[in-house]
């Protein structure tokens, strides 16, 4: 296994609050070569890494994320108290701009950036979308857009987008004519919904497998032809598998 096998979900989330650039960032310098992260708007259409509608768990605070506007939002702090204590008690929100920045001190590194439904309901497809990835086109070759929704990646695929991975938490129809007209790069799917006969290796599209915690569930998953894993603690991970990237060497 390699590097590239392996997707950092929501960050190191093990250690950092999740969905914030210091859960990026250390997955990325723990030697990460993916990262994936959500997206929801702000009440003026700014799209920050976050990934529930609500602001209580993560920010302590009452309300909707978009009910505040992009300067309020940056007020906050997101520090995932109720699992992390007082810990990053100031640790800030985090706009999806400054992961153009991040990548790019990490040029090796891929972002799977994933459009949420509840902005997609509250805001409509076009403005999402369009919010996103023009944020993100100075990166658009190491970034692929993830969604429940295949409708919102159909509209990028329309503007142009490129790349794209399909997410599923129920086993997907292999024969939707979405996801054929789409052709992802691959398709994340829940383990839980995962036949247990099934067969990775048979599917049309490579499958990536969600959410993984231990060396062996990795391990079972790569030999029933998942071609990465995603997890939470990826620099434990990434350890376990004796599998070091050397960024400098990289970006030389």
């Amino acid at each position: 296994m390699q590097a590239i096998n392996f997707i950092a979900h929501r960050g190191w989330r093990q250690h950092y609050p999740e969905n914030t650039y210091i859960a990026l960032e250390q997955a990325l310098a723990a030697g990460a070569l993916n990262i994936e992260l959500d997206i929801q708007l702000s009440a003026d259409a700014v799209p920050f890494v976050f990934h529930d509608p609500n602001l209580a768990r993560m920010c302590g605070t009452d309300g909707l994320i978009w009910e505040f506007t992009a300067k309020e939002l940056l007020t906050l702090h997101a520090s995932e108290a109720g699992r992390l204590g007082d810990k990053f008690a100031n640790n800030p929100m985090c706009p999806l701009a400054d992961i153009v920045d991040l990548l790019n001190a990490y040029p090796a590194a891929n972002a799977y950036v994933e459009i949420k439904a509840e902005s997609l309901c509250q805001f409509g497809t076009a403005t999402v979308v369009d919010a996103v990835i023009n944020i993100l086109r100075p990166i658009a070759d190491r970034c692929l857009l993830i969604s429940f929704e295949l409708d919102a990646l159909i509209y990028a695929q329309h503007e142009g987008w490129q790349r794209f991975a399909a997410v599923f938490d129920y086993w997907p129809d292999w024969q939707l004519a979405t996801l054929a007209a789409l052709k992802p790069e691959v398709v994340f799917c829940d383990k839980h919904c995962v036949p247990i006969d099934a067969d990775l290796r048979r599917l049309p599209w490579p499958v990536l497998v969600y959410e993984i915690g231990t060396l062996q569930e990795a391990k079972d998953w790569f030999a029933r032809g998942a071609v990465a894993v995603e997890t939470f603690l990826v620099g434990e991970m990434l350890s376990d598998f004796n599998i070091t990237v050397d960024f400098a060497a990289d970006s030389a």
